[in-house]
């Protein structure tokens, strides 16, 4: 009988300002680690992640991580990791990578990043030293962030790069899509095309709302808010479509939106692999997206084109994205084949337990081989 193997004491961090879908796709992680035995501290540098990524029932704490020129940022991380004792060190945020790595370093804990958005690349000398040096393994989401990587690091040993793509958990009740319309009152027969996004510049949700406009006979829906609400809700009005874009703001429940949508529409000019993007599949709902990192992983790649769970258009142009909702809002059969094989790809390639046993694979292989501080001579 095989000897049951230790709990990992996982330390993570996580730098960002705001909290968005790479904060929410750390928590899940973190949280499913959590339940599977393993010790976990996730370190913010700003109270309102920490805030919302307790309600996960992680432990947090605040650790906060300047620029390259704070130079007390590595030993604070030295300190922090050496009083929870670290096994290892999960970085969340790229541009802190910098003190992050070299106080993990300093306190013999290895690192291992977790890299989301396709524009998260080492390309200067700085970041070609840590990640090629210091980063102990490289995670990412979307194998065409791997392609980069390999790119820009050619003599990486192939170990220490994995794609390891995003899992998510549905809901465990059935949602019923006519609840959920009437809930947010909406149209009962036509289609309802949709977003789940915070409402800001890289999201490019005024392409999705010049899109729908183009596009008569269905209802877009916008669940999020941010700073730029105010001007989208103007652009709607400008466009004369107010009567047919509806904004719901934040939803901390975000799964009977999901519910209510024909489509879903990734609009953005950069993402990780979008946690939207899967979690709507997992319900049955098909995806149009821009050619995001990630997106014809998920959506086009070794799938069957007579019935594919998503489309990507070819560029990043509001008239594309027009035309490709033309062609698919107004054929109910394709949305029926696109909503089944949605579902089916989620269920069999996105599913939360293999992605998580992935990642407790990859921590803990860089973890069994940590470094020891030398003993002292006497």
């Amino acid at each position: 009988m095989a000897t049951p193997r230790p709990p990992l004491r996982i330390a993570a961090h996580n730098g960002a300002p705001e909290w968005g879908g790479a904060e929410i796709a750390l928590c899940r992680l973190l949280a499913a680690l959590q339940g599977r035995g393993h010790q976990v501290r996730l370190f913010c540098n700003r109270p309102l992640v920490a805030e919302r990524a307790g309600a996960y029932g992680i432990d947090t704490a605040m650790l906060h991580v300047g620029g390259d020129l704070s130079l007390w940022s590595s030993v604070r991380v030295a300190r922090a990791l050496h009083r929870f004792e670290a096994d290892v060190l999960l970085i969340g945020t790229f541009r802190k990578t910098l003190h992050l790595a070299l106080g993990a370093k300093a306190a013999f804990v290895p690192v291992v990043s977790r890299i989301g958005m396709s524009t998260d690349t080492p390309r200067s000398a700085k970041y070609r030293w840590l990640f090629g040096r210091i980063v102990r393994r490289i995670v990412v989401s979307a194998s065409d962030v791997a392609d980069t990587y390999r790119a820009v690091l050619p003599h990486l040993d192939d170990d220490r790069l994995e794609v390891i793509p995003k899992g998510i958990s549905p809901p465990d009740t059935p949602l019923d899509a006519d609840a959920a319309r009437l809930r947010f009152d909406l149209p009962e027969e036509g289609v309802v095309v949709g977003l789940v996004a915070r409402l800001v510049p890289e999201k490019r949700i005024e392409r999705f709302i010049e899109a729908v406009a183009r596009v008569p006979g269905c209802t877009g829906v916008v669940v999020g808010d941010g700073p730029m609400r105010a001007t989208l809700e103007e652009q709607a009005r400008h466009l004369g479509v107010v009567d047919r874009i509806r904004f719901l703001g934040h939803l901390d429940d975000p799964w009977p939106a999901f519910a209510a949508l024909d489509l879903l529409v990734v609009s953005s000019d950069k993402e990780s692999m979008a946690n939207t993007m899967i979690e709507a599949m997992a319900v049955g709902v098909p995806v149009l997206s821009t050619p995001v990192s990630g997106a014809r992983q998920v959506l086009v790649d070794g799938v069957d084109p007579d019935a594919p769970p998503g489309r990507v258009i070819s560029d990043f142009h509001a008239g594309s994205l027009a035309a490709a909702l033309q062609g698919i809002v107004h054929e109910p059969a394709l949305l029926q084949r696109m909503s089944a094989s949605a579902r089916e790809r989620a269920r069999t390639e996105f599913s939360m337990g293999p992605y998580v046993d992935r990642w407790e694979a990859a921590l803990r292989g860089v973890a069994r081989d940590r470094p020891k501080p030398k003993a002292k001579e006497s």
